[in-house]
Order: C-alpha cells, then structure tokens, then sequence
C-alpha cells in the first residue's frame, strides 16, 4: 500500500525473447555454429550441392550422404520485410526491424535478422555476411550485417 492507501502498481517485468530448441537434422545446422561461432551449410557429399534449409536427401541427385561445413556467410539481400509490429512483448524496443533472406556466394538462401542498418537502409542486393549468434547449448541466432565496402 502507499501512503494514499492505495495498492501500487505491479511492476513490469522484462520480456524474454523466446529461444526455439531445434531437434534432428535441424540441431546439427545449429550445433556446428554455436561450436565454431561459424555459419555452417548442409553439402551433399556426392555431387557438392549446398543446400538449406537442412534436408534427408540432396534436391540435385538424391544421395542421403552430407554434411555440415563451414562457409563465408557473404552474399547479398535477396528478399526483406520490415516489420512493424510485433506480437512478442521482447521485440517492441526492436521494431522496427528487418527481416532478409540472404544468397549466400555457396548458393542456398537464409533468413536472418538485419542489423547494424536502420530499415530505410536495407535493399534488395546489399552485400552481407551472415553471422550466427549462440543462444544457449542448442540454437544460434542468424544475424544479417553489411559488408563494408
């Protein structure tokens, strides 16, 4: 109670951004990033195709063997979305905020989290490199930064 004998306000507290927690071959994508701090690609073990996102079989010529390797992270915006609004409370300080689907220079497409740009900034084929952030034992956060020229 305060002095006015009312009850105060309830205090607010943070929001926590939601971490997914990947499993299977999707865990794998992940892991090797929160390992090496590098973005790592599934490579078909047959015929060399990157692919994502992560898959049994290879799209090109079906072989089940691959693995995860390391790659630069650079490419370019292919596609974008600003967002405006958010329904998750841990975003609002963020809004707005971009969205990419980056080319990667190994070929497949990755969604990410723009930053270091304010959203008027961002266009379709900026240079970028993709760089995944850990977020505890089993998920990295893929953030969009831009190249310096």
């Amino acid at each position: 109670m305060t002095d006015s004998g009312t009850s105060a306000p309830p205090v607010a507290r943070a929001a926590k951004k939601y971490v997914p927690t990947p499993e299977g071959i999707n865990l794998e994508f992940h892991q090797g990033a929160i390992e090496t701090g590098l973005l790592h690609v599934q490579r078909c073990s047959a015929c060399g195709t990157y692919r994502h996102p992560p898959r049994w079989y290879c799209p090109s010529c079906h072989s089940p063997e691959w693995s995860f390797e390391a790659v630069s992270g650079r490419g370019t915006i292919y596609s974008m979305a600003i967002n405006h609004f958010t329904v998750d409370r841990a975003w609002i300080d963020e809004v707005p905020f971009v969205t990419a689907v980056v080319e990667l220079e190994e070929g497949p497409r990755i969604v990410g989290a723009v930053r270091g740009l304010g959203a008027e900034d961002v266009r379709i084929g900026l240079p970028v490199v993709v760089t995944p952030e850990a977020r505890g034992d089993s998920f990295a956060f893929l953030w969009v930064d831009p190249v310096e020229p």
